[in-house]
């Protein structure tokens, strides 16, 4: 009987939980007096912030048109300040549920990033895995751009960051969660990509002819609009300290870094060899590292990297029997890639090694090995450290 009365009371429960969901809205905010915040810039004058706040405006679908998408900037003090000042101004309450990417400006990340970020690891609704970026110069001015790919810029930013971009190596992608973790880490270390635009290589119609009709001229022109839109890249890497910005990798060095501390696969990677030239596709990596203190404290950091690749082209034409598959790579085309990538692993370790930014991860080793010499030794470990580079490529079969 009384369990007959326990299951009578549960429907009971169901039933008036359903008719409140059915007939109330529990609160929810009007969609049409919510700002979803898509992405957000952060650019920095003084002890002011700018924000720029690019927001998905929802469209009647009486009006049969999709989403569209604009920027509002406002200032504060704080960014949380900035960002009251939205609603202040235009009646919308801005959500950031849906933030997928933030941008720091120039001017912003010659100071502590963290001055701008501490906002977002704070609020409640926002992702940890929001991708986060860099740039050259404002963060406005590259959120207004109207990319080739994508009507909204940050969508198309999004895409140059893509989990594809950083299996190929052309890209190292930064999480917020990822940032905060080198921040705070003992290292203070981090980094972030460097978001930028640049123009398309080739122009996609020709300037139409004399006696072309009206539609034609009208094609021309609507091809020469799509050919000045810019395209985004990101292929430098940002080096952080301390929350600033303190050296830039090129797009080899964050290739190289890449592959020792990334999973790379189906990566394309080009070398010369006399008159002709080689890319190779890199199937895996597999880097392994060592982390040794000398008795005078000095860091020795031993990478071995081991690339998988096989031919994905070739400057030259390649007999029949040479083109069934990649096995076949030209004589000399491995050795001139371990020489190659060997050499940009070294930059990469100096640059890392003299702007104090430890990408390599030394002080978590040195922690994590020697802990009873690490309050003597972490002051000087980068200065001091050396590094042991070995790369070997071998074939797919």
């Amino acid at each position: 009987m009384h369990s007959k009365n326990t299951v009578r009371y549960y429907l009971l429960l169901v039933a008036v939980l359903f008719f409140l969901f059915l007939s109330g809205d529990f609160g929810l905010v009007d969609v049409q007096k919510t700002a979803i915040v898509m992405a957000v810039g952060i650019d920095r004058e003084e002890d002011t912030f700018i924000v720029t706040s690019q927001i998905a405006v929802p469209q009647s679908s009486k009006q049969g048109k999709a989403s569209e998408t604009v920027q509002l900037v406002s200032r504060g003090k704080t960014v949380a300040d900035a960002f009251n000042e939205i609603n202040a101004k235009t009646g919308w309450y801005p959500k950031l549920v849906f933030c997928r990417l933030l941008i720091l400006g120039e001017k912003t990340v010659q100071k502590d990033a963290f001055d701008a970020l501490d906002f977002f690891l704070l609020d409640e609704y926002m992702s940890d895995n929001c991708l986060v970026a860099t740039c050259d110069g404002r963060a406005n001015e590259l959120l207004n751009v109207t990319a080739l790919v994508d009507p909204s810029g940050s969508v198309a930013m999004q895409k140059v960051l893509s989990s594809h971009a950083e299996r190929v190596g052309s890209v190292r992608p930064s999480t917020l969660r990822e940032f905060s973790i080198g921040y705070f880490s003992d290292s203070k270390s981090g980094y972030l990509p460097v978001l930028k635009t640049q123009p398309q290589q080739e122009k996609i119609a020709a300037k139409p002819q004399n006696n072309a009709s009206s539609s034609s001229e009208s094609a021309g022109k609507s091809g020469e609009e799509q050919s000045n839109k810019p395209v985004f890249s990101a292929s430098e890497t940002a080096l952080f300290f301390d929350g600033k910005r303190v050296g830039t990798l090129t797009k080899e060095e964050t290739f190289a870094f890449n592959a020792v501390k990334g999973k790379l696969r189906l990566a394309a990677y080009s070398v010369e060899n006399g008159e002709s030239a080689c890319t190779l596709t890199i199937k895996r990596n597999s880097p392994k590292t060592k982390f040794t203190l000398s008795q005078d404290g000095r860091a020795n950091y031993q990478i071995e990297l081991l690339m998988t690749a096989g031919l994905l082209d070739f400057s030259k034409s390649l007999p029949l029997e040479k083109t069934a598959d990649a096995g076949d790579i030209p004589n000399g085309a491995f050795a001139q890639a371990e020489k190659r990538l060997a050499g940009q692993i070294r930059t990469l370790f100096e640059k890392c090694r003299t702007s104090g930014c430890d990408l390599f991860e030394l002080t978590q080793a040195l922690q994590k090995k020697e802990n009873d010499r690490f309050e003597s030794v972490r002051p000087t470990l980068l200065e001091n450290a050396t590094a042991e580079i070995s790369v070997r490529f071998q074939g797919v079969r």
